[in-house]
């Protein structure tokens, strides 16, 4: 699927995506290297490569070279064109960006796995679930009692 002509297109694409910081300190997700994941998604989607190869298709080589903002008009020419294979690629991105461990410390949730350890959740105060479920209350029995 990927050879040294498409991936640096595929990279460029995702960095669209997902792009870097301004201050540079979180990178793309063509740079942090997303588009190894995606061959490797068959459980999320019913075909990858086809809708990646679907968009690198639709996308010329010259993608790269392209200031960002005729990228995007292009990008979103090709979401309108190909739309289901443009959303698997973008929820596959976001997948393989998100699941990296060394990415989630960025955003302040730890690179341990979600279980078992989990992330810490502050408790709502009360104050706020009294707000939160004021108005199921005050609707009163929605629900008939068991006979």
């Amino acid at each position: 699927m990927l050879n040294d002509t498409n991936r640096p297109v595929l990279d460029a694409i995702l960095d669209e995506l997902i792009p870097p910081s301004e201050d540079g300190k979180i990178p793309g997700a063509g740079a942090l290297g997303v588009a190894d994941f995606l061959p490797t998604a068959q459980a999320y989607a019913s075909d990858p490569d086809g809708s990646v190869q679907t968009i690198l298709n639709a996308v010329s080589s010259d993608f790269v070279a392209l200031p960002r903002d005729e990228k995007v008009a292009v990008l979103k020419r090709v979401e309108a064109a190909h739309g289901q294979a443009f959303e698997t690629l973008v929820r596959l991105t976001y997948m393989g960006y998100y699941s990296r461990p060394d990415i989630r410390p960025h955003f302040g949730v730890g690179s341990h796995p979600i279980h078992p350890k989990g992330y810490p959740v502050e408790r709502e105060t009360d104050a706020l679930m009294n707000e939160l479920t004021a108005p199921v209350r005050a609707r009163g029995k929605a629900y008939r009692d068991a006979k």
